[in-house]
């Protein structure tokens, strides 16, 4: 989730994608990298930073949530809306971002 969702150029592991199972989540994780046109050179602003908590906001238009702890709510901008979320991971995008992508 944090390689797919912040700045810099990743790299998905062939057996990632088709022999362990994360197809479905790797591919969502690339539609919303997509949908918002994050790049190497996207703006990173840290929400929180704690020892079972990392929340991140990309380019003011996805929020990332890494790590155990559930109760983040608090620090996860108005606006935003559940688009991605997994294991220790979930990912909000700024409203409208996955519908526009629908209509299109």
């Amino acid at each position: 989730a944090y390689i797919l969702t912040h700045p810099g150029t990743p790299c998905i592991f062939y057996d990632h994608f088709f022999n362990w199972g994360f197809k479905d989540e790797i591919a969502a994780l690339v539609a919303i990298r997509k949908r918002n046109g994050i790049t190497a050179t996207s703006a990173l602003k840290i929400l929180m930073h704690e020892g079972d908590a990392y929340v991140a906001e990309i380019d003011g238009k996805v929020v990332v949530k890494i790590g155990t702890r559930y109760d983040v709510g608090a620090v996860i901008p108005a606006g935003f809306a559940t688009s991605a979320h997994g294991n220790d991971y979930a990912v909000w995008e700024k409203n409208g971002a996955a519908a526009t992508l629908q209509r299109s």
